[in-house]
């Protein structure tokens, strides 16, 4: 048995939700922009204590390691906190593709720490956390303007 109610759907209710989507989309997009200030500078200080540590000895590296972790950590917490955000992954291609990107400098980055280390070249392992610190800053700021970009249009 059908019923006439059904028939009689109003289409622009439809379009009103399909307009609150949007709107919605979009202040994530513009929350996700405002945090960008202070978490980039964070995570890239994360960063550079992590390709720093091997400039202590590679027996203390841990010690900054550790640090990297809290901090890192601190600005997750921090971020969900104020924005009222989880990010659980990239919202599209653009951003993986970034994130797959820093992973690899990171890890190239520690690996070049960890060599000038043996090496004996401790100077040198504080420019390249502080080059890692600087590439990370610029990375999440880039992530944090993609990842709105995505989801102001995402489908």
């Amino acid at each position: 048995m059908e019923s006439d109610l059904e028939d009689q759907r109003d289409h622009t209710s439809a379009r009103d939700v399909i307009d609150a989507i949007g709107n919605d989309r979009g202040r994530v997009g513009d929350r996700m922009s405002a945090e960008t200030w202070w978490a980039a500078p964070a995570q890239g200080f994360a960063a550079a204590l992590l390709v720093a540590g091997p400039s202590i000895g590679l027996q203390w590296a841990w010690l900054l390691f550790l640090a990297s972790v809290l901090v890192s950590v601190g600005v997750e917490v921090f971020f969900r906190k104020r924005s009222g955000l989880s990010i659980s992954r990239p919202a599209g291609p653009r951003g993986r593709a970034l994130l797959i990107g820093l992973i690899f400098l990171h890890l190239v980055s520690l690996g070049v720490s960890v060599m000038l280390a043996v090496m004996g070249l401790h100077g040198w392992i504080l420019v390249a956390g502080a080059i890692a610190g600087i590439y990370t800053a610029l990375g999440v700021v880039a992530y944090d303007r993609i990842y709105a970009a995505e989801v102001r249009r995402a489908r």
